[in-house]
């Protein structure tokens, strides 16, 4: 009778092991290739992050809007700034009469430099009269006063009343940090604008896209034809 330590039988699982290594190695690398163009603060390498003089930005705003000279834009002074405004309603989100001093607006606008994101993936999402509105044109302006730093971005409307804004020249959608005007538009079969001028020509609307927000994120624009 033979003697010894019996061998255990070579199982299923211990004989496709090596080829599970190598489809896990095979996933991993294609992983890795996803993952680089994506490692500068989720943003493609491709697009330069945001570069600006907040000291510098901050003063022209101040130069630009605060029109009684007192260092600080109250309401009134950021109605003219509907972006400006977004941004110091998100400080003071407490505070119904909203205010913007130029040490916090500096502050604001190094974060956008500190967070070290080229672009920012975001959608616009347009209503009228609680409908959603497809074919609408969407256009991010910066505001005069951060210059060249930030780029402008526009998108159309799907059917949902959905637009996902990009870049001109850019791999893919998406917007700078930054303060922005909003100009929506849609043009009707007379060829004519649909939309009220307070919406596109003389807009009221304004965003702030900051470090702030986090993965996608979704403006809502519910417009109004009267």
């Amino acid at each position: 009778m033979a003697t010894g330590v019996a061998r255990e039988p070579i199982g299923p699982d211990l004989a496709t092991r090596p080829l599970v290594q190598e489809a896990l190695m095979v996933k991993r690398r294609w992983l890795l290739l996803l993952v680089l163009p994506l490692s500068a603060g989720g943003c493609s390498r491709h697009i330069e992050e945001t570069h600006l003089d907040a000291k510098g930005v901050a003063a022209k705003a101040m130069e630009q809007y605060d029109t009684n000279r007192d260092g600080v834009l109250d309401a009134q002074e950021l109605k003219r700034c509907p972006g400006l405004e977004a941004c110091a309603k998100r400080i003071h989100r407490s505070n119904k009469d909203p205010r913007l001093t130029q040490d916090e607006l500096e502050q604001v606008l190094a974060e956008y430099v500190e967070g070290r994101t080229g672009i920012m993936a975001l959608v616009c999402h347009v209503t009228l009269d609680g409908e959603a509105l497809p074919g609408a044109e969407v256009v991010l302006e910066p505001e005069a006063f951060l210059g060249d730093s930030v780029k402008p971005s526009h998108g159309t409307t799907d059917e949902k009343g959905k637009a996902r804004v990009q870049m001109e020249g850019a791999p893919t959608p998406g917007c700078n940090y930054g303060i922005y005007r909003v100009r929506i538009s849609k043009t009707g079969p007379n060829g004519r604008e649909m939309l009220p001028a307070r919406y596109n020509k003389e807009t009221q609307l304004g965003i702030e896209v900051g470090p702030g927000l986090k993965g996608s994120s979704t403006f809502p624009f519910p417009l109004r034809a009267r």
